[in-house]
């Protein structure tokens, strides 16, 4: 692995005193505003812990220095080839957001081409991988900080810990990111060699000496760009308090936002296939995902751990593993232990809710605390200004009160908050039902909770590929998926359409209803077109149609004049046993002779083929997971040639 390192920055710290040793770690254009470490400045340290602050920064990495991952070839009967992988030009950079040329302060590209960076970009955003200097990466008054201190908390079995902050039990080390940090650009190049039987030591196959012989492999190059940060997250490490596991212990607590693209078109003005050679990738070609948010909670201080461990007979590998936090050989609603009661919190207890009883004209089984506990904290996070009525709702079907055992809403919130993750890709806020705020409405006097869709080509949320920018335009299939309502006391299924659904019991959807472009034929009859896109499909209220209203909102797909029917393309439903009727469009075959008394028929079909969107942009929506609990995980490295 080589490595070369171009790095411009100023930094600042709240303490005066910084290790020496660490001084190498932090950009910096120059020492002056370091000190030595001295009695005197060992003297000024009050014992909070070292705070570091990053102002004008940037890290750069030479786009041909690399890290590595060299495959083996596989062992034992598989289907897999050896690959090797390596990761180029490692940066964070501040995003560009101009919109022209040098001046616009929109960055530059991988290919060092001109100055001593590279090519400059045309626009900012995603579109570009390199920029200036991050002006607050880590302010002073919000800085990095790395500390030890003694939290309150409590024991794996719920004791409490640390009550005496005079006299702890157990201390924590600690490093907390900034509480708040502007959106800043983590980019890399990378390259894959799938196949590759050469030697390890020629990185090209083609450049190999006479009488060495060997294949590259198939070979890919591409970029990834992440625009966002990483405020709030922090790492630890403390003792474990689990009878019989009291051991070293790890837990990490993630918290990413901003947007995602990975892409592999490159640009003609510098495209290449060679290993190690710097391209011009595509500003706009790729995956995208906009608006991302993920809080993930691995472990909480002195309860749950991510603990390291060797694996048997395997040297060189690891386990990481969050040991259960239920006793898994105990009844998911009885018995759970001291820890799991507390910290994670029923906003009602278990024992009210078992067995029968109706929800929303519904009659369900077993207890849904959880159920209840998820969907108070999720109307509380998104401000809700009905939160009340639900907490009135369950006060009425369960009895007694809410968070027994806390001091209040704030305080369960605040404890579910830290031991429940989510991930949302892409803003859409799904809501329905009692406690749900007003989206919005037909009219100010019909408010309806169920919020718009992104339309079919939407750049500027959720997840969608995105053409390169000379290539042409695509086809894109959109046909209704099925659905499945998989709550307890529910067995709602919705057929997507095609033919087959009536056979198999279902109601079909696509089939029986006008979806040819919103035209009738001249009988007021109609061909449908199964279940594939049809022209304008929307709901704006809850009257609208059920099958176009999702539970989250309503969508609306109106392609315009970017909807087309094309003849010959593969009924990709057939796959999936319920094949779509194509659509035909009835045309006038006569205007004189036909009718009733005569032979010739005045109207006749014509196939038109397959509707497809085609477009540059294929939105395929957002999506969202509330509520992440880590119960348990367990990860197993094994290296090159284990079994």
């Amino acid at each position: 692995m080589t490595q070369s390192h171009h790095r411009t920055g100023r930094l600042r710290s709240s303490l005066r005193a910084l290790m020496l040793g660490g001084l190498s770690l932090l950009p910096t254009t120059s020492l002056a505003a370091l000190e030595q470490l001295d009695d005197a400045a060992m003297a000024d340290v009050s014992g909070a812990g070292i705070a570091l602050g990053f102002e004008d920064f940037r890290w750069l990495t030479k786009p041909t220095s690399y890290y590595e991952q060299m495959g083996t070839a596989p062992i034992g009967a598989t289907s897999f080839q050896r690959a090797d992988m390596r990761w180029y030009g490692l940066s964070i950079t501040a995003i560009g957001e101009g919109t022209g040329g040098a001046a616009g302060n929109v960055g530059f590209h991988w290919d060092q081409s001109g100055s001593s960076f590279g090519t400059a970009c045309t626009s900012g955003g995603l579109a570009c991988p390199l920029g200036g200097q991050i002006a607050n990466f880590a302010p002073f008054d919000n800085p990095y900080v790395l500390r030890a201190y003694a939290p309150l908390g409590y024991h794996y079995d719920g004791t409490l810990l640390n009550a005496n902050p005079d006299n702890p039990d157990k201390t924590v080390y600690e490093y907390i990111a900034p509480t708040n940090q502007p959106y800043y650009n983590f980019a890399f190049m990378g390259e894959i060699e799938a196949g590759r039987t050469a030697p390890n030591e020629y990185l090209t196959a083609q450049n190999m000496p006479a009488g060495v012989t060997g294949d590259a492999g198939e070979f890919l190059k591409s970029q990834t760009l992440i625009q966002g940060n990483a405020a709030g997250s922090v790492f630890r490490m403390f003792q474990h308090t689990q009878p019989g596991n009291e051991t070293f212990a790890i837990m990490y607590h993630s918290h990413l936002r901003g947007d995602f693209r990975f892409s592999a078109g490159q640009d003609a003005r510098s495209s290449s296939d060679e290993v190690g050679v710097p391209v011009i990738f595509d500003e706009q070609e790729g995956l995208h995902f906009k608006n991302v948010e993920a809080y993930v909670a691995l472990g909480q201080h002195f309860y749950q751990a991510l603990t390291l461990d060797a694996v048997p007979n395997q040297d060189g590998n690891f386990i990481m593993e969050i040991p259960f936090l239920r006793d898994p050989s105990s009844s998911p609603y009885d018995q759970l232990n001291n820890a799991q009661r507390h910290f994670y919190t029923y906003a009602v207890d278990e024992d009210l809710v078992r067995g029968s009883y109706v929800l929303g004209g519904t009659s369900y089984e077993n207890g849904v605390a959880g159920y209840i506990t998820a969907r108070l904290a999720y109307l509380h996070n998104i401000g809700s200004p009905n939160v009340s009525d639900y907490e009135q709702y369950i006060v009425s079907q369960h009895g007694g009160a809410l968070y027994d055992g806390f001091s209040g809403a704030e305080a369960w919130l605040a404890q579910y908050n830290t031991t429940h993750g989510y991930s949302r890709w892409g803003d859409w806020t799904t809501c329905r039902g009692i406690g749900c705020p007003d989206m919005h409405g037909v009219g100010a006097a019909s408010p309806v909770s169920h919020p718009d869709r992104n339309t079919y080509n939407s750049t500027t949320d959720g997840m969608f590929f995105r053409k390169c920018t000379n290539c042409d335009d695509f086809d894109a299939f959109a046909y209704l998926l099925t659905a499945v309502d998989v709550r307890p006391g529910n067995s709602q299924f919705t057929c997507p359409g095609g033919e087959e659904c009536t056979a198999d019991g279902y109601t079909p959807r696509g089939v029986t209803a006008n979806r040819n472009n919103g035209l009738t034929l001249h009988d007021d009859s109609y061909n449908a077109n199964g279940r594939y896109y049809a022209r304008s499909d929307s709901c704006t209220a809850t009257t609208g149609d059920p099958y176009r209203c999702g539970y989250g909102g309503s969508y609306s797909v109106d392609a315009g004049s970017a909807h087309v029917y094309v003849a010959g393309k593969v009924d990709p439903s057939t796959t999936f046993g319920v094949a779509s009727r194509p659509y035909t469009r009835e045309i006038q075959t006569s205007s004189s002779g036909c009718g009733l008394f005569w032979s010739q028929p005045c109207y006749g079909p014509e196939l038109a083929g397959i509707p497809v969107i085609r477009t540059d942009v294929v939105n395929i929506g957002d999506s969202r997971i509330e509520g992440l609990q880590m119960n348990y995980m367990k990860f197993t490295s094994y290296g090159a040639g284990s079994p």
